[in-house]
């Protein structure tokens, strides 16, 4: 089941991803801080990154998803799924 997540306001937004393309992993929450943007959504870990600002993650490194994230300057979209 896919989801929606906004993350309104500048970073940090409080979430560690884990995998990507040259992991041979999909790109997953790993960890949540507790009381961050992240924990304040609907964000769990172990939770699969299907899109982050509308890009589809599936062929993503580690790295281009950690810019792509990094480059979004007051708000994150992130397609998830449980």
């Amino acid at each position: 089941m896919a989801y929606n997540v906004t993350l309104n306001g500048p970073g940090p937004w409080g979430f560690r991803l884990q995998g990507g393309k040259d992991f041979n992993m999909p790109l997953t929450i790993s960890r949540i801080t507790p009381g961050s943007k992240a924990a304040q959504s609907q964000m769990n870990q172990g939770d699969l990154v299907v899109a982050i600002d509308g890009v589809n993650a599936d062929s993503m490194t580690h790295l281009e998803a950690q810019n792509k994230i990094k480059s979004a300057s007051y708000n994150l979209s992130l397609t998830l799924q449980k």
